[in-house]
């Protein structure tokens, strides 16, 4: 006997099983429904049901001049950018656009562009290649970015960037967490249990990593427009890799702070590390907040008072953002910056001095 024809189904061969043309197949199936009998539309359906047949999406796109696709440019570095990503994936999927997620290395540091930005321009031409009809880029990213934009705008291909604000001359859109609300927040609980002397353990500020710059700026006016409490900052060197001696200087610096506002909840991790190496306890000699909320803030001892981010809203704007300009070119002249407020966490991690 000989094998059977395991060729898929064409449209050809749905509208020939249900007897109309090869037009009218098309136009059913791709859901213009109204000019056509509900049994001619329902014996067309099902007869592309019972014979298997797909929809190529890769002909539509090049007949429609959309590939349905958007480039998603960031690692699951930790639960914040997990939260992204799922929030970014939910909302294309709502669209029936597929996400395209790639990065650089192994989630275990940071991928970055400092010395050599290769690595990122090569993960975007390869989207490029491809026809995605839009990016969505984390910071680094966001950096090796700067060599394309005249293309992509060019093209119309709509760029989003998360935590990382580009040019006015990019014309791309910009998702973050509002740090001013968030640096007010921190400040104010800080200030309202009494504590005079703060420190801010700030992160590398390098190019991609405005959010920190900003961050500690914006925590150091807040603190100083309330009067009566001093902050003094320090921050890591620009590959984070004297960490635990900044946090060290910091806790042994004169006078010693009674608080400390880390960046991040990676930063504040290493303080917890630099206080038990110094015989501090955390909050009786020194109060401690982050900001994230990632998920082993609340497993430190004691549990973490943290400024807890939207990752997922974040990720679902950035991906409304780029549907958004798809279905309105003209948005594309101009960029935004869209904010989104976090929301402070009191754990055991602070108390008054």
């Amino acid at each position: 006997m000989a094998p059977a024809d395991r060729r898929p189904a064409r449209l050809k061969d749905v509208a020939a099983a249900a007897g109309v043309s090869k037009t009218t197949a098309s136009r059913i199936l791709n859901g213009d429904t109204e000019n056509f009998g509900k049994e001619t539309c329902a014996r067309v359906k099902e007869t592309a049901s019972r014979l298997g047949w797909r929809r190529n999406l890769l002909i539509d796109g090049m007949q429609k001049g959309r590939s349905k696709t958007v480039g998603v440019m960031i690692p699951p570095h930790d639960s914040f950018w997990v939260g992204v990503l799922a929030g970014i994936h939910i909302t294309l999927a709502e669209a029936d656009y597929l996400p395209i997620t790639i990065w650089i290395g192994d989630c275990r540091e940071f991928p970055e562009f400092n010395d050599d930005d290769t690595a990122g321009v090569e993960q975007i031409n390869r989207l490029l290649d491809r026809r995605v009809d839009g990016l969505i880029l984390w910071p680094s990213f966001a950096v090796a970015y700067y060599d394309h934009y005249r293309e992509l705008i060019e093209r119309r291909v709509p760029v989003v960037s998360i935590d990382h604000r580009l040019p006015d001359e990019v014309h791309a859109d910009s998702i973050e967490t509002d740090e001013l609300a968030g640096a007010t927040c921190v400040a104010e609980h800080l200030i309202g249990l009494g504590h005079k002397q703060i420190a801010c353990f700030g992160a590398r500020e390098t190019e991609w990593q405005g959010w920190s710059v900003r961050r500690r700026q914006l925590f150091e006016e807040a603190v100083a427009s309330r009067g009566g409490s001093v902050v003094r900052s320090w921050k890591t060197n620009e590959s984070g890799s004297d960490g635990l001696e900044v946090a060290k200087q910091v806790l042994t610096s004169s006078p010693r702070p009674t608080a400390v506002f880390a960046v991040s909840d990676h930063q504040a991790r290493i303080l917890y590390r630099a206080a038990a190496d110094l015989g501090l306890r955390v909050p009786k000699d020194v109060s401690i907040v982050g900001y994230a909320d990632l998920d082993f803030a609340d497993e430190l001892s004691p549990p973490l008072t943290t400024m807890r981010q939207q990752p997922i809203e974040i990720g679902r704007q950035a991906a409304q953002a780029v549907l958004e300009r798809q279905a309105d070119e003209a948005s594309m002249a101009t960029g935004r910056v869209i904010s989104v407020r976090p929301e402070l966490v009191v754990r055991a991690s602070t108390s008054r001095p």
